[in-house]
């Protein structure tokens, strides 16, 4: 089932992914990462969202990146549960990664903006 969000329908990938289809008008854009409201901070540098990724493979892809890429943000039914059961997207947002591995499954990204379909 489809949710929306910022203009976009997402929908993810499948039952246990950590990706989302992302559509416009009923095109698909592309597929993206899923992450969750919780991996947020605010410095003096700017605004960084954690992002988290299944496996090793996925997280190698988007820590190399030079360019920037976009995240679906979902928020989760109970953050003391892993994995995490979805609830709901709350936005999307365009990130770059820094370089920086914060765990075996996710990066440090630095958020440039929200991206929306309108």
């Amino acid at each position: 089932m489809p949710h929306k969000v910022d203009g976009f329908e997402l929908r993810f990938t499948g039952r246990t992914s950590w990706k989302a289809e992302r559509r416009c008008r009923g095109a698909v854009i592309d597929v993206i990462p899923v992450t969750w409201t919780k991996g947020w901070s605010k410095t003096s540098e700017g605004t960084f969202l954690q992002v988290w990724f299944r496996n090793a493979d996925d997280r190698e892809q988007y820590l190399d990146r030079r360019e920037p890429f976009v995240v679906a943000v979902g928020v989760a039914k109970d953050y003391e549960e892993f994995p995490h059961q979805f609830s709901h997207f709350t936005s999307v947002f365009r990130v770059l990664a820094t370089g920086k591995v914060l765990s075996e499954h996710s990066i440090e990204t630095r958020v440039i903006e929200r991206v929306t379909a309108r």
